[in-house]
């Protein structure tokens, strides 16, 4: 357990992928990282989740996990406060089943009107497209999972069918139809308007202006995490599933974690909260 008889003054917020980062991308096993996550409930440190996950998937892992923070949506498209979070007067949000939330992109019909003019250069298929079962196929998930995982809000994650399509010139050419598109782990992802770095700074924003200075540490290992990994203190970036690290971050506290999953997880949570509790 860390030490916590000399705890330093900002507040500490940790925000953190699943997938490949929390969890293990194979078996999404979360048990390897269980000291760090239970050091981080006795220092009281909000764990923030910022997924591309949907808001029903991350509220199974929130009970699971027995988080109370909250938590960010398919890659930053709605912030969720639990309801007995006083948020500052100034930010206008919606109740959505037990959370005061924030909507940072468009809804997902939007992300589809759209998606449909890619059709004439791609061929690919959307979540939007796809039985529960060929998402349970796709993803591992179990079918009860799979439902979860098909209730998109914002976020429309697909698949080049096309093995000579290039996700690299299809993101350019969603980008000329106003799509946010990236990549995490299996899937590209359409959306619009919301990304997880904006997402992370306004939830920082609240914490500041509620609670005084932060310091702030994220942990990721996809493309999708980058605007994540950018907008905080000290970032940590995992091995990707083919053991290599994304491209293009560039940060001044950066750590690069030897793997990725839970078990590495727990090493460099566990060593950046000794280092910051030291006494």
């Amino acid at each position: 357990m860390v030490d916590i008889s000399k705890r330093p003054r900002p507040q500490i917020l940790i925000f953190t992928d699943l997938d490949g980062t929390l969890l293990d991308d194979q078996t999404y096993d979360f048990h390897p990282a269980l000291p760090a996550l239970k050091s981080i409930h006795s220092l009281k440190i909000p764990l923030v989740i910022v997924s591309s996950k949907t808001r029903v998937e991350i509220e199974f892992f929130r009970k699971i996990l027995s988080l109370d923070s909250p938590f960010i949506a398919e890659n930053g498209g709605g912030i969720y406060f639990p309801t007995s979070f006083a948020l500052p007067k100034d930010y206008s949000y919606e109740k959505v089943d037990g959370f005061n939330a924030l909507f940072i992109g468009r809804p997902i019909k939007e992300v589809l009107e759209r998606s449909r003019k890619l059709k004439e250069n791609f061929n690919f298929k959307g979540f939007s497209e796809m039985s529960v079962q060929e998402i349970a196929s796709l993803t591992g998930l179990t079918l009860e999972h799979a439902v979860l995982a098909s209730k998109r809000e914002f976020d429309e994650p697909l698949m080049l069918k096309d093995p000579i399509d290039n996700k690299e010139i299809f993101c350019k050419k969603a980008a000329n139809y106003g799509l946010d598109c990236v990549y995490g782990g299996r899937f590209i992802h359409l959306f619009l308007g919301g990304n997880k770095g904006r997402a992370v700074e306004t939830v920082l924003a609240i914490y500041r202006q509620l609670r005084g200075p932060t310091f702030s540490i994220a942990l990721g290992d996809s493309p999708n995490d980058i605007p994540m990994l950018k907008v905080v203190d000290k970032a940590v970036l995992m091995r990707g599933r083919d053991g290599g690290y994304i491209k293009g971050l560039v940060h001044p506290d950066l750590i690069m974690a030897e793997g990725g999953g839970p078990e590495v997880w727990n090493r460099v949570v566990i060593s950046i909260l000794e280092d910051l509790f030291v006494t």
